[in-house]
């Protein structure tokens, strides 16, 4: 559904229609030049809260102010953020792991070592 937002020059929506689309519409055709843009509506987007949005310059479409997204980009960015998280995690995983074995790996070689002396010494 589309609705218009009206912008002030700070780019803040000062105004909401979202009575229709077809009075969206309307207001954006009369009152174009104060303001008035057309948007595709959001699920997430509430007018109580629209202080805390924006229409995006390059492609038109409502974004949060506080990161210029809109919120399925925001999803987005956090799925790749914790992907990535895990990405590394698992990589630090198998490093210690790699570690664990090579530390123990030398451990018995010494302690093979040690005894074999020993058993030279006594000899």
């Amino acid at each position: 559904m589309k609705i218009a937002v009206q912008l002030n020059d700070d780019r803040n929506i000062i105004h909401v229609n979202d009575t229709s689309e077809d009075g969206a519409k309307s207001q954006v055709e009369k009152f174009g030049d104060k303001g008035w843009v057309l948007v595709d509506s959001v699920p997430a987007f509430s007018i109580d809260q629209k202080y805390l949005w924006t229409v995006r310059e390059s492609d038109g479409k409502l974004v949060h102010i506080a990161t210029n997204l809109t919120p399925d980009e925001e999803s987005q960015k956090s799925n790749t953020e914790l992907t990535n998280f895990v990405i590394d995690q698992e990589t630090d995983i198998e490093q210690i792991k790699q570690s664990i074995t090579e530390l123990t790996n030398n451990q018995l070689k010494n302690n093979t070592s040690e005894t074999s002396n020993k058993q030279e010494e006594t000899k």
